[in-house]
């Protein structure tokens, strides 16, 4: 993928790479993002180029990163570096950890200006900004619906169900117009209890904090993955980039997509955390929840594969169309002309579409 072929959706800087991650979408269809690696080594470095892995747990998931490189360099001060940075972050963008700089920005109930750490700030301005492109759509407002529903921080609120009247008054307390970005660094709560979530968008923004990281190392050629989402630098072991492969499965057929992933990230958001009944559906309630109704998305789109210059814009798209819906999000995919797979069930059957871009990008055209 050449990133120049495609308008950058929000400042940031370039990658590339390839990765194999299975959605179990509780359904009879599975979404599987596949990267192919060959070769990798923890203990040997030599003198041609040679693929080597770091993996591991953090921000309640698993991450990876690859690099393809013939120069010599200590594995471990390696991932101590990333491993640092996994703690640093976490320790600024979660809302579960009492010590957390989001955490306790949310804990602090006041209308008067505060200082938020600058990292936080910049993921507070570019949520605003895709809040608007999206319609509303991507929320980090969203919080107090989360946690009605059970799905953030608040254990008691697991097992229930919320009525009418509890996600009519969680809805009061949401609104981006409610947080108000000031001089200095200061920001300011218009409404006291109001919170944030940055679960659509803290990912991706990690991803890319890593990718940094390892530029600073001089690597070139590398791959970045935390949770399912990717960004990738450099062109691959062949040159073409890191082969990124789509897979779908549905009864005994299966087919494959195969797409060259260069100085560019992508992310999926999906319904296949389907744990809670929904009063309003015949199925689940997904753990996406829609900022303007409050209640879990109930629409056939199942999954959305989106592509963007950064992890950071990949991962708040992917949430942003997903919500959407398969008619408006394609929609706002082509108002971007953004590249975006589409994974949606009918009947049991699963119907994949793509965005135009997509199409001239990975169909109609050559990468």
């Amino acid at each position: 993928m050449d990133p120049q072929r495609f308008p950058k959706l929000c400042p940031s800087c370039s990658l590339d790479s390839s990765i194999f991650i299975r959605l179990n979408l509780h359904i009879p269809v599975f979404l599987i993002i596949i990267i192919w690696l060959c070769g990798c080594a923890e203990t040997t470095i030599t003198e041609n180029p040679s693929i080597c892995e770091l993996k591991g747990k953090a921000l309640g998931t698993t991450w990876s990163v690859k690099v393809l490189t013939a120069t010599d360099f200590n594995l471990e001060d390696l991932r101590t570096d990333i491993t640092q940075k996994l703690e640093e972050c976490d320790k600024i963008f979660s809302h579960w950890r009492p010590d957390a700089e989001l955490y306790q920005f949310n804990g602090a109930l006041t209308t008067t200006p505060i200082s938020i750490h600058p990292q936080l700030l910049t993921l507070l301005k570019h949520s605003k900004w895709i809040h608007k492109q999206s319609g509303g759509t991507f929320d980090p407002t969203i919080a107090p619906i989360v946690n009605l529903w059970g799905f953030g921080p608040v254990g008691k609120t697991r097992s229930t169900i919320p009525t009418d009247k509890q996600i009519g008054e969680a809805l009061s307390l949401t609104g981006m117009n409610k947080v108000e970005l000031l001089r200095k660094g200061l920001v300011r709560k218009k409404l006291p209890t109001l919170q944030l979530d940055f679960s659509g968008s803290a990912k991706g923004e990690i991803i890319d904090q890593i990718c940094t990281l390892l530029q600073g190392w001089n690597f070139n050629n590398f791959l970045v993955e935390i949770g399912g989402e990717v960004r990738a630098h450099g062109k691959g072991r062949n040159g073409k980039g890191w082969i990124v492969g789509l897979e779908d499965g549905s009864g005994e057929s299966m087919s494959m997509v195969s797409v060259p992933l260069r100085n560019y990230a992508v992310a999926t958001s999906g319904t296949y955390q389907l744990n809670k009944p929904n009063p309003d559906a015949n199925r689940n309630a997904s753990h996406l929840l829609d900022p303007r109704t409050g209640r879990p998305v109930d629409h056939e789109l199942i999954a959305v594969n989106a592509f963007a210059p950064t992890a950071r814009d990949a991962d708040a798209w992917a949430t942003a169309l997903m919500i959407l819906g398969p008619v408006e999000g394609t929609k706002k995919a082509e108002e971007f002309d953004m590249v975006v797979r589409f994974c949606t069930i009918q009947n049991g059957k699963v119907s994949i579409t793509h965005s135009s871009a997509y199409k001239r990008l990975y169909i109609t055209g050559n990468p």
